[in-house]
């Protein structure tokens, strides 16, 4: 095994930042350590927490990381095998170890190691402001509080969540390189589809675009291609032949480091979409204009948010998906304003604040069908990852707003 893989990392600079970040959060809740329950699930997403302070992950890695308020922490990843592998990946956590027995049984051992087994011990997974259900299984959490009965155990909420919501210039640099393999993915498709080619295959170069440069799996795509898609996509691709005057629309999370961006867009293939479309893809281009003019640090999320409504209703259109979400190393982070998930996201908007800050990264979303065409049971997408800057606010992709018209 070579000594250094070649993958992307931050610096030690950005790892020392991130520990100092959190261990002052720690102190101030008065914790000893705290437990970070990497899931691989939902696209990794639930490791983003772990993931944070120990970088390892990608591929569907665990990374169970034991943080405690002074030293050094301990990464538990899911085997024996993987141990030099994610060693040479990175350099920000040494004490890698593979699971023994239970989860549970290894994180307790590891505490109890630090002589923490009397301690007050912060988890994230458990449910919180950002996820109603958590994700740790109840058999651990049961575990756990047998095997550490005089510990304190309490839930995180969403510390880390907070803590990431303003992402550091290394953070940004990797935003857009992953922004970046969105934008080929994208080109991809434009130069792939064409009328007999199968819907599978040019999924399969998309994919292909990411991962040959430099991509990282798993993550999120949906793909739908149809005469009249639904207005959102989410099947995978068919062995089905592209037909003339299909659309095809589709939602990536491009993925680079650990970081996904969010972009969306929606093609016409071998023809010239309908009026209907094109009014659809229209609005969705317009929502998204007046977005941008709302954007920027110090301004109001919720008032950017209900102009881009407005936008949306005065065109006659109505919202399959239309809001912003925080991205980073997870999608559905802060800030989040989605008109189509608004009673949670209002909660979100009490927890994080209604003003946009610099360093903020979201992706901007705009989902849109006409109810009067149709049985409104088709539509048009359209999404980009937005970074607010110093002084405003700025798309992370270069690949045109166009509707795609693709020759045959």
């Amino acid at each position: 095994m070579r000594p250094i893989l070649e993958l992307p990392r931050l610096s030690l600079k950005e790892r020392d930042r991130r520990w100092a970040a959190v261990r002052k959060e720690m102190a101030a809740r008065k914790l000893d350590a705290i437990v970070l329950w990497g899931w691989p699930t939902m696209w990794d997403f639930y490791t983003a927490n772990a993931r944070y302070l120990s970088p390892i992950g990608g591929n569907a890695e665990f990374n169970v990381l034991v943080f405690p308020a002074s030293g050094e922490p301990t990464s538990i990843v899911q085997m024996p095998t993987f141990l030099e592998g994610w060693r040479s990946a990175q350099n920000w956590v040494s004490d890698v170890r593979p699971r023994t027995k239970t989860w549970a049984d290894s994180v307790a051992n590891r505490l109890k190691e630090l002589k923490l087994d009397g301690a007050r011990i912060g988890m994230d997974g458990y449910a919180g402001p950002l996820d109603p259900d958590g994700w740790v299984p109840h058999d651990v959490h049961l575990r756990m509080t047998e095997l550490m009965p005089h510990a304190q155990i309490v839930n995180l909420d969403d510390m880390l969540e907070k803590i990431r919501s303003i992402k550091s210039a290394e953070e940004i640099d990797t935003l857009r390189q992953a922004a970046r393999l969105g934008d080929l993915m994208l080109g991809a498709c434009r130069d792939i589809a064409k009328p007999g080619v199968k819907e599978c295959e040019v999924y399969a170069g998309m994919m292909h675009a990411m991962m040959a440069n430099g991509g990282e799996e798993p993550t999120l795509f949906l793909w739908a291609c149809d005469r009249y898609p639904y207005p959102h996509p989410f099947r995978v691709p068919t062995m089905r032949p592209i037909e003339r005057g299909d659309l095809i629309i589709c939602e990536m999370h491009p993925k680079y480091g650990g970081y996904f961006t969010h972009v969306e867009r929606t093609f016409c293939v071998g023809g010239e979409p309908e009026p209907k479309q094109l009014k659809i893809y229209e609005g969705c281009v317009a929502a998204y204009r007046r977005g941008l003019e709302g954007f920027g640090p110090g301004k109001t999320i919720s008032t950017a948010m209900e102009a881009v409504k407005d936008e949306i209703v005065s065109r006659g259109l109505a919202i399959c998906e239309a809001g912003i979400h925080g991205h980073g190393l997870a999608s559905l982070e802060y800030p989040r304003y989605r008109h189509h998930a608004i009673a949670a996201d209002r909660e979100a908007i009490k927890v994080i604040g209604d003003r946009f800050e610099p360093g903020m990264v979201f992706a901007f979303n705009i989902d849109l069908f006409d109810p009067k065409w149709k049985d409104g049971k088709t539509g048009c997408v359209f999404a980009e990852t937005i970074e607010i800057t110093a002084d405003g606010a700025q798309r992370m992709h270069s690949f045109s707003t166009d509707f795609q018209r693709l020759p045959v």
